[in-house]
């Protein structure tokens, strides 16, 4: 195996990092998951999970890593969000961040807290703290690509139960975009696309009120995406 050869060049270069934006779904909230530094700049404060990036790992690696080292979470349905590289962005000198937004589903949110990280915790995304660094604009950007996931990838039915309610996906959309849908219109246009399949209801607890639950329905999905390309 050759060694690598290594280069001196002229000109400087930037420290790089990753951040994690993660969000959840609980039912009732969308909630986006923080930690609590551990260390200098920012200790004490919260931000999202991330650190400095290894020299023998590509950014996405990274990212995986330090959600894992720092708050014992395994990404899915990571997508970058973009680079911020504003010159003031952290104290300790010209550093370039590339965040990556992750959703994971209700059953999956069990945080431990470790290398960095003092403290995890999930946050409604209607009430979070004052965020370190310029986490705040990475979380406005995160927002927007989440909300284009939602038209593009099945993103809203990672973040629910394998089954769920209409209401309760009725709920996720209000939270994500921050505006009322009309019940009958919301539940109509989700059964008229093909994307959900509803489950055999229990004749034993079958009432008048008993609400019906659903499922992903993949091969739906599928169909409908390609009637949409094909206008």
């Amino acid at each position: 195996m050759k060694e690598r050869r290594k280069y001196t060049y002229d000109y400087w270069r930037p420290a790089m990092t990753v951040d994690n934006v993660v969000f959840s779904f609980d039912g009732t909230h969308l909630n986006v998951l923080l930690i609590k530094r551990g260390r200098e700049p920012f200790q004490g404060c919260w931000a999202f999970p991330g650190g400095f990036l290894d020299e023998n790992e590509t950014l996405e690696e990274a990212a995986k890593r330090e959600l894992k080292e720092e708050t014992g979470l395994e990404s899915q349905f990571m997508t970058e969000i973009g680079s911020f590289s504003a010159l003031d962005r952290d104290p300790r000198g010209r550093t370039i961040t590339v965040a990556f937004a992750s959703v994971v589903r209700p059953t999956q949110t069990d945080t431990l807290a470790g290398d960095d990280a003092s403290e995890c915790q999930w946050f409604p995304i209607t009430q979070l703290p004052d965020m370190a660094f310029d986490h705040a604009l990475i979380f406005k950007k995160a927002m927007t690509m989440l909300k284009v996931g939602f038209f593009s990838d099945p993103v809203p039915f990672v973040l629910m139960n394998d089954t769920f309610t209409m209401p309760e996906m009725q709920r996720l959309y209000t939270e994500v975009f921050n505006r009322e849908f009309d019940r009958r219109n919301f539940q109509k246009k989700f059964l008229a696309s093909g994307i959900l399949s509803a489950e055999p209801r229990d004749q034993k607890k079958k009432n008048a009120h008993s609400p019906i639950h659903y499922r992903f329905n993949k091969e739906g999905y599928i169909q409908f995406k390609e009637k949409l390309w094909k206008g």
